[in-house]
């Protein structure tokens, strides 16, 4: 199914629903997130309108290749007066009415300058393509984050909620054991403590995790009161080995900056071009007629018609070419200044990265280690106090280091997602998220 189809399929189930007065709800992946996400930004829709802004733009310079074709029409009433000192007398000389309208047409030749700007009106339009990208993997990137949040706050609610139900058993066991007076009172207040306080530790949890859909919502463009669930999983997969090469020709940033750099060499060689001749043809019919306003009279028009070519060559400006070209090279030269610093922060980036992932992986490895024993200790632990050969502390803390164990395991598996994320920005791989 494309993204048109996915985007417009979620969103015509969330209005059926609201027609019908049924609570929504959608299932939504990270891809579908993403996608929505794109369709819904305003930085993106505003983004793709400077795109076709740019193309419009390429339009505007391309009509100056074809004739220029303008008409015009004068009408007058004007007499030559003669001083009376020629003639003795003062008169008046002329037609009473003078009328002529005609055509102008004007056909650009050569122009060496206007051909190099048509150049810079097309990397524009690139550029418009490369700010679209940018703002579109900047969305991808803010939305697997926040839905790698999201997920893992849910599934930290899980494992609390199923601690909470064997603290709720183990608080009914030893209500018991009190009231058979086989331990104190004490002893069933602490457990009694430890409940409600992983009861706090889950209702502050669900919370937050409502402030994350919430925002989440926002970012996809879905209303507040739209219920979704998390559809993808966030099951720890074997490691996605990258290389250790960074191949940066993928950066959206990169290509940005290096289209920046084109469109300032074009516009210092535009410049400079300026000095060379232009050459235009140009054709002129006109007709016209006097005496007597009948602009529909054919037999009394004049006619007259004029085909040539135009050449125009600058010869002095006051220098204000040159200085425009130093202007430029000066521009020009800090473009490059950031364009090596950026290569150099982005191989940093993604060395960065590897490290991060690397570690993050070799962290989830530990974790589901730690996990094993802990839920090893903490079933011997359950088993002993049961027996009566454990004392509750034992088994207090080996529920709480199991908890802690689990909870800490989530935290890191999306450390592991967001570093594979940091890689693949770190790539210029982020649209394959969506593409895949």
């Amino acid at each position: 199914m494309t993204t048109k189809k996915v985007i417009v399929t979620i969103l015509f189930i969330s209005a059926m629903m609201q027609l019908s007065g049924q609570d929504t709800r959608i299932s939504l992946s990270i891809k579908q997130s993403c996608q929505l996400g794109i369709e819904q930004n305003v930085d993106v829709r505003n983004s793709a309108l400077e795109q076709q802004k740019a193309h419009y733009q390429l339009k505007e310079v391309q009509s100056r290749l074809y004739p220029q074709l303008e008409a015009s029409a004068n009408l007058a009433c004007y007499k030559l007066l003669i001083p009376a000192a020629m003639l003795g007398q003062k008169m008046e000389m002329g037609p009473d009415y003078s009328w002529s309208g005609g055509l102008n047409l004007t056909q650009l030749l050569y122009s060496q300058s206007y051909f190099t700007s048509l150049k810079l009106a097309r990397r524009m339009e690139t550029l418009g393509e490369l700010n679209l990208q940018q703002k579109k993997e900047e969305i991808i990137f803010q939305v697997s984050q926040l839905y790698y949040l999201c997920q893992t706050t849910n599934e930290q609610i899980v494992q609390l909620e199923a601690t909470l139900e064997k603290m709720e058993r183990l608080l009914d066991i030893v209500r018991l054991q009190n009231e058979q007076g086989i331990i104190r009172k004490v002893d069933y207040s602490r457990i009694s403590v430890n409940k409600n306080n992983l009861q706090t530790q889950v209702d502050n949890l669900n919370q937050l995790y409502i402030q994350q859909l919430g925002l989440l919502k926002y970012l996809i463009g879905l209303p507040v009161e739209t219920e979704i669930v998390l559809s993808d999983s966030l099951a720890f997969l074997p490691a996605v080995f990258f290389n250790g090469s960074s191949d940066l020709t993928n950066r959206t940033e990169l290509q940005l900056l290096d289209k920046k750099i084109e469109m300032a060499e074009l516009n210092r060689k535009i410049n400079k071009q300026a000095y060379l001749p232009t050459l235009a043809g140009f054709g002129i019919y006109m007709q016209g007629q006097s005496k007597e306003f009948e602009p529909f009279n054919g037999d009394k028009f004049y006619r007259i018609g004029v085909v040539g070519m135009r050449m125009t060559i600058p010869i002095f400006d006051g220098f204000e070419k040159r200085s425009k070209t130093r202007q430029y090279d000066l521009e020009l030269k800090q473009l490059q200044n950031t364009q090596e610093n950026m290569v150099d922060y982005f191989s940093k980036e993604y060395a960065d990265a590897i490290i991060q992932y690397n570690n993050s992986y070799s962290a989830v490895i530990r974790q589901e280690e730690n996990i094993k024993l802990a839920e090893e200790t903490y079933d011997v632990t359950l088993q002993g106090y049961r027996q009566q050969v454990v004392p509750l502390s034992d088994l207090l803390m080996s529920e709480s280091g199991l908890t802690e164990a689990r909870l800490s395991y989530y935290n890191v598996l999306m450390q592991l997602k967001n570093a594979e994320l940091g890689v693949r920005k770190a790539k210029g791989e982020l649209s394959l998220l969506i593409e895949n």
